[in-house]
């Protein structure tokens, strides 16, 4: 990530990461383990920071908050992900979470790589009627 800024009184910073070319704003949650959503934000998103923040923040209030919206790009959290995309035989004997292996970029959403056995998978994160 680079180009950080870091708004520390609404815990999210907005970082540019060159590997997807895109600017995205991660904000904190904090859980048993702290960690950070990265949700999409609008071009010119940025400018709209610099130059108003009170908008930016009405636009990006529940991404703010930490909630899980469709801006959601992905997480630094398995909790984030939906495990029903894994293969159901996979499910059956999987107790707890995966390990975590990275994240694999693909149509504009950060999927999460876990490894089961010997095998990779690529989950998405929560979307859709599975919001919370």
């Amino acid at each position: 990530m680079e180009n950080k800024i870091i708004d520390s009184e609404h815990y999210f910073k907005i970082v540019y990461c060159p590997e997807i070319k895109e600017y995205m704003l991660c904000v904190y949650v904090a859980w048993i383990a702290e960690y950070d959503r990265y949700y999409k934000i609008d071009e010119g998103d940025l400018s709209l920071y610099e130059t108003n923040r009170s908008e930016f923040y009405a636009k990006y209030e529940k991404e703010i908050n930490a909630k899980v919206t469709e801006r959601m790009k992905g997480s630094a959290a398995l909790r984030d992900y939906d495990p029903s995309y894994l293969p159901d035989e996979v499910l059956e004997t999987l107790d707890g979470y995966p390990s975590f292996d990275g994240y694999v970029y693909k149509d504009g959403i950060l999927y999460a790589r876990v490894k089961i056995g010997d095998t990779f998978f690529s989950i998405p994160p929560i979307k859709g009627e599975k919001l919370c």
